[in-house]
């Protein structure tokens, strides 16, 4: 009988052991906030699974939930489903795991817990400026990152095209530092994380490609003033093209620039009403600006056009049987012309020069072509009789050098024959008169050649070409003509052709260097060999006039006061035995 009641206790014992229910603590159930009140909607069959556990069947058990402890053990009031929390953000409800078959139950609780979405405040939009007026643009959305995310570390944001990709966090805008916009405005759609709850907010983004003004803009003029003083400068109102630049009257706000940096950056406008113009022409730049910001550029040029300078001399002279070219030096396109011969108005003279073969009173009246006025010239021409008497082509008036009516002391070779009676000016073995026509159809009006450029005529200068070698030393066919000689047949005379310099006997011994040059008060002449003979030296200013004759030179260096020369350029000659050499000396 004991053996029986203790194999009965132990049955009683292990049965209990092995069936006893045990409720399982479930997790937090977490939902997040569609509104953010505090409240949200939970299907509490989500914890069942949990509280069974493993080892535990919904076949043999039943769960329910209670709101209340006392609920829970009297298994009574069981929460329906879907349930609606009570208390705001966390609730604590009660689970009750009961055995079908012996009615024992056990406890244990459940939080539901109600996560805030991240909610953004205020629309959020983007606008650029159409640069090409194709309505696109390029966005980098993520600059609207603080904005959403109000500084909170803790949030994230990702950009989705559509809603529905957005809630489904799928489609995510990869580029969304250059985001080119598909339709104009497009909304665009953000999803915002927060990474402590994995909740997720949506908020909706609006793009917009702005309008340029550039469509509604007309082109501007140029302005032309007048100049009242011929300075170039004069005051300017820009804003006489507005009218031009903003036909229709859009709500645009024009600034102006001196250059297109400052328009860019809209960096110190001038005051348009009062522009004194720093350059003529000068451009202006216009910023043409919208109530949106958005801006283009246009520019124009301001003139300031100056009254017409003539310089011409009040007295002009021509010889008999030749004409005289009275010239205003200015341009046809500019100026209107009309010139009078002896008060009356010779017909057809409506260019800037004019031919006069008559001794008379001419005037040329020049009018801007923009009407800034008019000047008036009178000039006394004169017909003379041109007197040559060695026929050399220069008549004697040009012959005297230095202008002080006194043909006899101008003699540019030093040979004792003054230039008027001397048919070789400048002792180099061609005739003046082959020297001044050079230059077909030269007439006693003309400028003389100067074939080398250092302001002596031909005519006048011993070393045509200025290659250092004297002209008459440049008789390579010794027949006593330079003109004849053409070393290299390129039928340019040798003495008219610096490439060509084949030297004399000696040639080298007369190199010689002038030190200091420029200079003032005295000169030194230093040989570039030891001198092998004694020589001379001849200083002429610059229109040929020997100002020192045959200064002796017997050492390889010579000093020279000049102190009584005025400023101005000179040619030195030095010559040893029959070869000369001409370097230029800069008095200052």
């Amino acid at each position: 009988m004991k053996q029986k009641l203790l194999n009965l206790f132990l049955f009683l014992t292990i049965s209990t052991i092995s069936f006893a229910q045990v409720a399982n603590q479930p997790n937090d159930y977490v939902v997040c906030d569609d509104d953010n009140d505090g409240f949200a909607l939970f299907d509490l069959t989500y914890a069942d699974a949990q509280v069974l556990g493993s080892q535990q069947s919904a076949v043999d058990y039943t769960v329910t939930y209670h709101e209340t402890m006392s609920d829970a053990i009297n298994g009574v009031y069981a929460i329906n489903y879907p349930y609606v929390n009570i208390t705001s953000w966390l609730q604590i409800i009660y689970v009750r795991l009961e055995a079908n078959a012996t009615g024992n139950y056990a406890l244990t609780e459940l939080a539901l817990v109600v996560n805030p979405i991240p909610i953004v405040t205020g629309a959020i939009s983007m606008m650029l400026c159409d640069d090409d007026a194709d309505e696109t643009a390029v966005f980098d959305l993520t600059v609207n990152n603080l904005e959403i995310t109000q500084g909170n570390t803790d949030w994230t944001v990702a950009y989705y095209e559509t809603q529905s990709d957005a809630q489904a966090q799928m489609n995510m805008i990869s580029n969304s530092i250059a985001y080119t916009n598909t339709s104009n405005p497009q909304t665009l759609f953000a999803a915002v994380t927060d990474t402590n709850t994995g909740c997720v907010g949506i908020t909706p983004l609006t793009i917009r490609v702005l309008p340029n003004p550039s469509g509604a803009m007309g082109t501007p003029s140029d302005i032309m003033l007048c100049d009242d003083d011929n300075d170039g400068i004069t005051d300017f109102d820009l804003t006489l093209n507005e009218g031009e630049i903003n036909p229709s009257g859009e709500p645009f706000t024009l600034s102006y620039f001196i250059n297109e940096a400052d328009a860019l950056g809209n960096f110190a406008p001038l005051d348009p009403t009062n522009f004194t113009n720093l350059v003529n022409p000068q451009t202006i730049y216009v910023r043409v600006e919208t109530l949106d910001g958005c801006f283009a550029l246009t520019n124009f040029d301001i003139y300031v056009n100056t009254l017409p300078e003539i310089y011409m001399e009040s007295n002009y002279s021509f010889c008999t049987g030749s004409t005289l070219v009275l010239e205003t030096g200015l341009s046809v396109f500019d100026y209107y012309f009309e010139w009078d011969f002896n008060g009356n108005t010779i017909q057809g003279a409506n260019l800037p020069s004019l031919t006069a073969s008559q001794s008379g009173f001419y005037e040329v009246y020049v009018t801007s072509s923009l009407g800034c006025g008019s000047v008036t010239t009178m000039i006394n021409v004169e017909e003379v009789v041109c007197t040559d008497t060695d026929e050399d082509g220069v008549i004697d008036s040009d012959e005297d050098l230095n202008d002080n009516g006194d043909l006899e002391d101008d003699d540019t070779d030093g040979d004792d024959i003054p230039n008027y009676l001397d048919s070789d000016d400048d002792g180099d073995n061609v005739a003046t008169i082959d020297e001044i026509n050079i230059v077909l159809g030269r007439n006693t009006m003309n400028l003389f050649v100067d074939t080398d450029n250092d302001t002596i005529e031909n005519y006048l200068d011993n070393d045509d070409d200025g290659d250092g070698v004297l002209t008459i030393d440049e008789d390579y066919n010794n027949n006593g003509d330079p003109t004849d000689d053409d070393t290299n047949t390129n039928t340019i005379p040798d003495y008219l052709e610096s490439a060509v310099a084949l030297g004399v006997d000696d040639y080298s011994a007369v190199n010689f260097k002038l030190f200091p040059n420029p200079t003032k008060n005295e000169v030194n002449i230093q040989l570039a060999t030891s001198n092998f003979g004694a020589g001379n030296i001849n200083i002429y200013n610059i229109q040929g006039k020997a100002i020192f004759k045959q200064i002796t030179f017997e050492e390889n260096t010579s000093t020279i006061d000049i102190s009584s020369l005025e400023s101005g350029l000179y040619f030195v000659e030095l010559t040893i035995g029959n070869t000369a050499t001409v370097q230029k000396l800069i008095v200052n």
